[in-house]
Parts: C-alpha cells; structure tokens; sequence
C-alpha cells in the first residue's frame, strides 16, 4: 500500500538515495531541505518540499501542508543530521547548541508537530536514523556523540509512550557509512581506528546506504517494528564487547586504540 512520507534531510547523499527509493516503490515522498531547489525530481512521487528542521514555523507548516495535500501522514523519517569532529574543547558553546539543534531538537520539532495527526488516525511510523556514536562514545566526537545519544533517548522514551496511539517509533542506529567516510575521511583531524588496524577493516565493513534503506523499507513494511535496529558489523561487535567486557577492560581497549599512532 502506498505511504505518504515526509523525509528531513532529502538533499543530502542518504536523504537522495531514500526518497529516490521509496518514491520508486510507489511511495508519495515529501522531500524536505532547507534549499528545495537541490531535490533530484527523478518521478512524480516525489515531492520537494522547504523546510528547516530549526525553526519552529517551518516544521508546522510542512505537516500542516502534507495534511491538506493527502489527507494524511504515514510515515516521518528523521535523517537531518549534521556532523562536527575534532578536539571538543575547540568548540564553542554555540557548536553544542547548533548540532543538538539539528540532530535533536529538530527531530523533537517533526515527531511533535506529527504526533496529533498519526494519533487521530491511530497509525504512524516515526524512524530516527541515529548513529553507532549514539550508543558509544567515541573521543574527538564529544558533540557529535552527545547530539546521537540525545535522539536515541528520545526516541527510545517516545516508542514507549505512543505504541497505545498506533505509532511506532524506531531507531536505526547503522556504523560508519560507506559514502559519508568517503566524504569526510580526509578532513578528519585523527586517524581513524579502521586506518590504524588493518583486521578492524576486514571485521567492520563500512555500511552501504542499500543496507539502511532495505532496513527502512522492512520497518515501514512492518507491523509491530522494533524500538531499535543496530545495522553494521562494527556496531554489532562493540555494542557487544561494551556489553560483555569489564569496565575496566573496555576502558583499556578504548584508550588502547586512541593512542594508537
């Protein structure tokens, strides 16, 4: 059955390869960017739609015109995000508030705007693509991973309180991503722990954009998704060894691979 869906951060690399996706599965896809003009109009289920995800006002007017379009709003997937990495005390207060902002608080701003109208007509699908630095705080992305932590919570907290209202709530939480490392791994102010340990490259895959999608299309395609849904083999491995290790012994680890040369 086609869905209505509303995607923030559509112009971005992720955000282009899911709406073209969906919208070619059959899905109508309001892509929402600050610039609508960068949205790939590859088929009429495609929808370009404005919207900053940092104010208010452009939040309740996209919903509000989905609403008056279609009647209705099925499935919201917040994948807006930001990224900022380097020494944390080099970043200024206002760097914290901007990327909590992006990658918090804007997701907060649809989910809220959202909510009313997946409760009056009892359904809705609410997927946050959160990161593995939600989950595991790594140094030199002490922002980064605060602003990850702070989504997955809330969507943790929000699966809980509106599954009576037929909304479910999902977290996909992938590892690095293939094309964003690409992007960035030249601008990255450290080594990374996949260039200094060549089994880590063999043991943890990057994962490929294909992967986040098939899990998007399964929960959209669900009837009762999970809360959360980890995807990459370096997500799977350290959730595991944070789980099962000692502090102290994950602790060493950590330290271990960061000092590193």
């Amino acid at each position: 059955m086609k869905k209505v869906v509303l995607l923030s951060g559509a112009s971005g690399s992720l955000g282009k390869a899911v709406s073209e996706y969906l919208s070619n599965q059959g899905h109508l896809v309001y892509c929402g960017a600050r610039n609508p003009g960068n949205i790939n109009m590859s088929n009429d289920n495609i929808r370009p739609l404005k919207l900053d995800i940092t104010i208010d006002e452009d939040c309740e007017t996209a919903i509000k015109k989905i609403i008056e379009d279609e009647g209705r709003i099925d499935v919201l997937i917040n994948n807006a995000s930001t990224t900022l990495h380097g020494p944390t005390v080099e970043f200024a207060s206002k760097d914290f508030a901007n990327i909590l902002d992006v990658n918090a608080v804007g997701a907060f701003r649809l989910m809220k705007n959202v909510y009313p109208h997946m409760k009056n007509q009892k359904y809705g699908k609410i997927i946050n693509i959160t990161s593995l630095n939600g989950l595991i705080s790594f140094p030199n992305f002490g922002l980064y991973n605060a602003s990850k932590f702070a989504i997955e919570a809330l969507g943790t907290a929000l699966s809980y309180e509106w599954q009576r209202d037929g909304i479910f709530v999902t977290n996909i939480a992938p590892g690095a991503i293939k094309s964003e490392v690409e992007e960035s791994s030249r601008s990255l102010s450290h080594k990374s722990a996949r260039e200094k340990f060549l089994v880590l490259r063999i043991l943890m895959p990057l994962v490929s954009q294909q992967k986040i999608i098939s899990k998007i299309e399964a929960v959209i395609n669900s009837s009762s998704p999970p809360a959360q849904v980890i995807l990459g083999m370096d997500v799977q491995i350290t959730t595991l060894l944070k789980r099962v290790l000692p502090f102290w012994a994950w602790d060493r680890l950590l330290r271990f691979v960061w000092n590193k040369k």
